[in-house]
C-alpha cells in the first residue's frame, strides 16, 4: 500500500506542475549511469524534453537496473531577468544546479519528499543541470521550473497566419535558439510581443510563449504589439551557418564545451563524447580552441581533442590565443598514493596526461563543483586528479572550473 500511495502522489504532483516554464523548453542531454553515484562513464545517453519522469517499480531502460541508477540532465536555455522557482520532488535524491551553483542538494534516500527554492538570474543564457538517484521501490522525479510574479502576456488583438509549410517556433528571437513547437502553414495565433524592427514576433501558440521570424508569417495590428524581447530591439546576431564541409570529431572519453575559449573561467556548457561529430563555425587566432555546434549549443573546445576537418575554410570568431594557467594559487594539494595519474577531464576513464608520485606538491587551480576532482598544475601540465589521492589547502579559494 505504501508503494501505490507514494506512486499516486508521484503522479499528481507530476500532474499539478505540468510542463518546465518555456524559458526553459529546450532539449536536455540526459545521461543515465547503472549505479547510483553518477561514476563512471554512462550507460545510456538520450535527447529528452524534461527531467520529469514516473518509472514507477521499472528503469529508464532494459540496460538500467531497476534499483541503484542514477541520470544527470543538462540544457543551456536563455530565461528573461528575474526571479525562478525550482521545485523537486523525488524518490530518491536530487540535485539541482544553476550555472554551477548547487541551489538544491537532496542527494540521499527519500520516498517522495518535495524541496523548492528561490533563484534570482540575469537575462541571457543559463546552465542547468538536475541530478538524481534510485535507491529501491518506486522510481519517480518531478521539476518544475516557473518564473515568479509573472503571466503570459495579454492579447493585443494582433494576430499572425503562418504562411510557410512549418514554422519553428523559438524560446528567443534568434534562428539558433531552441526549437519549443511548430507551427503549420494557414494557422493563426495571437502576436503577444515583437522586437524593435518586427524582424521577430512572440506569439501565444496555445498556451506556448514563442517567436517566429516574420518573414514567413502575415501579420495583422502589430501597432499596438509592445516590444518584449527586453534589450530595446537589439538581440545577438544569428549564429552563421557552418563553413561547408568544416567539422570536428572527438578522440577523447569526454570532452568540456565552454562559453569561452578558457579551460580556467569558461562555464561548461555540455560534453561530448568519443566518436561524435560536430559543425565547426568558427576558432580562435592560433586554432587552439574552436567553436562548434553541439545540437543547437553553441561553444568552444580544446582542439588538442578533437580531429578538425577542412580548418582552412573556419572563420577566426575569437581574436584570443590559447590562455595561460592563472599564475598564482593559494591552494596547493600533495599526493598521498604512491602513484596518481592527471587526466585531461575530471573523469577516471579520461586520456591519461602524466602521472606523479606520493609527497610531490601542485597548485590547485580548478575543481568540480562537489571537489571530487581538482585541477593542478604540473610543471606546465594542466589536468585532474581525484581529490581522494591528494591532501588540499585552501580548498574553498579554488573555483569550479569543470
Amino acid at each position: 500500500m505504501k508503494r501505490v500511495l507514494g506512486l499516486i502522489v508521484g503522479l499528481v504532483f507530476l500532474l499539478a506542475i505540468g510542463v518546465p516554464a518555456s524559458a526553459q523548453s529546450s532539449t536536455w542531454e540526459a545521461a543515465y549511469f547503472s549505479n547510483p553515484s553518477l561514476l563512471g562513464p554512462p550507460t545510456l545517453i538520450l535527447t529528452e524534453n524534461t527531467p520529469s519522469h514516473e518509472w514507477g517499480a521499472g528503469s529508464p531502460d532494459i540496460n538500467i537496473p531497476v534499483d541503484n541508477f542514477s541520470a544527470r540532465w543538462s540544457t543551456t536555455a536563455y530565461v528573461n531577468a528575474g526571479t525562478y522557482q525550482i521545485s523537486v520532488r523525488a524518490d530518491d535524491g536530487v540535485r539541482v544546479l544553476v550555472d554551477g551553483v548547487l541551489y538544491i542538494d537532496q542527494f540521499i534516500p527519500s520516498p517522495g519528499n518535495f524541496y523548492q527554492v528561490a533563484v534570482n538570474l540575469v537575462a541571457g543564457n543559463h546552465t542547468f543541470v538536475v541530478e538524481y538517484f534510485e535507491a529501491g521501490g518506486l522510481a519517480y522525479l518531478a521539476y518544475n521550473f516557473t518564473q515568479l510574479g509573472t503571466n503570459p502576456p495579454p492579447g493585443s488583438g494582433a494576430t499572425a497566419t503562418v504562411t510557410a509549410y512549418f514554422l519553428n517556433v523559438r524560446s528567443v528571437p534568434n534562428a539558433a535558439a531552441p526549437i519549443l513547437t511548430r507551427i503549420s502553414r494557414g494557422e493563426t495565433y495571437a502576436v503577444v510581443g515583437r522586437n524593435a524592427v518586427n524582424s521577430w514576433l512572440q506569439l501565444n501558440v496555445n498556451g506556448i510563449i514563442g517567436w517566429v521570424n516574420s518573414n514567413y508569417v502575415t501579420a495583422y495590428n502589430l501597432g499596438g504589439v509592445p516590444i518584449t524581447d527586453g534589450s530595446g530591439g537589439t538581440y545577438p546576431t544569428p549564429v552563421p551557418p557552418p563553413p561547408v564541409g568544416a567539422s570536428v570529431t572527438v578522440v577523447t572519453a569526454l570532452l568540456n564545451v565552454r562559453n569561452i575559449p578558457n579551460p580556467f573561467s569558461g562555464q561548461v556548457l555540455t560534453r561530448i563524447g568519443y566518436g561524435q561529430s560536430y559543425s565547426l563555425i568558427g576558432r580562435n587566432a592560433d586554432a587552439s580552441w574552436l567553436q562548434v555546434n553541439a545540437n543547437g549549443i553553441i561553444g568552444w573546445v580544446n582542439s588538442s581533442y578533437v580531429t578538425a576537418y577542412n580548418l582552412g575554410s573556419v572563420p577566426i570568431t575569437d581574436p584570443g590565443t590559447n590562455p595561460s594557467p592563472p599564475p598564482t594559487s593559494s591552494a596547493f594539494g600533495t599526493v598521498t598514493a604512491y602513484f596518481l595519474n592527471v587526466r585531461s577531464l575530471p573523469n577516471a576513464y579520461a586520456p591519461r596526461l602524466t602521472i606523479i608520485s606520493r609527497g610531490q606538491t601542485y597548485p590547485v587551480i580548478g575543481r568540480t563543483y562537489d571537489s571530487s576532482w581538482v585541477q593542478i598544475n604540473v610543471n606546465g601540465v594542466v589536468g585532474w586528479v581525484n581529490r581522494g589521492w591528494m591532501g588540499v589547502t585552501n580548498l574553498g579559494s579554488v573555483p569550479v572550473t569543470g
